[in-house]
């Protein structure tokens, strides 16, 4: 927030291209770092993110306090802090089906027709952990088995990773946003 505070301070000094840069550099860069690992935080904890999203959504966009902050982000083309953590979640998904990852986190998913040898109509989704604890349900690999096994099958075929971050991000700002279509290179 306190960088926030500084470049609101200066912002009369650049256009909002640059002010964009600068937002993305040095605080979103810390807003979202180890985001897999926090994202399953209190909601409370995601509002206080949001919130820091907000403002420098208007520092950018050179708008007052008490605009509407959704017209914002759409004219910025942000996505919500909770949309934000749900699509880097899936690009980590991705990449540990397709083998970018480690071996150590690639090694732990199990298709279900793997364990059960039969052709089932789920045979290609992810094979859940059983965890009864909340607790257990909050870690990294139970809630990326859940995200995979969610996304649309059309979304999961994709053969590179910039084709399934280019497709997941028009989902979800049309999802978000559904007055209005965006066309993302």
């Amino acid at each position: 927030m306190a960088r926030l505070g500084q470049i609101n301070r200066v912002k009369h000094a650049f256009d909002s291209t640059t002010l964009t840069i600068i937002v993305n550099a040095l605080v979103f860069s810390k807003l979202y770092y180890c985001c897999n690992v926090w994202s399953n935080t209190s909601e409370y904890n995601l509002s206080r993110v949001q919130a820091v999203q907000n403002f420098a959504a208007r520092i950018v966009s050179n708008s007052c306090k008490y605009d509407h902050i959704s017209l914002i982000l759409k004219d910025l083309k942000w996505l919500p802090v909770t949309q934000q953590l749900y699509y880097r979640h899936a690009i980590i998904a991705f990449k540990c089906m397709s083998g970018c990852a480690p071996a150590s986190l690639f090694s732990k998913y199990i298709k279900r027709a793997t364990i059960t040898r039969r052709t089932t109509r789920n045979f290609h989704m992810l094979n859940i952990p059983l965890f009864k604890t909340a607790t257990g349900q909050r870690t990294f690999h139970f809630r990326t088995v859940k995200l995979w096994n969610s996304l649309d099958l059309t979304l999961k075929l994709k053969p590179t990773l910039q084709d399934f971050k280019r497709c997941l991000r028009r989902s979800l700002l049309s999802n978000f946003f559904p007055l209005c279509f965006y066309f993302i290179n």
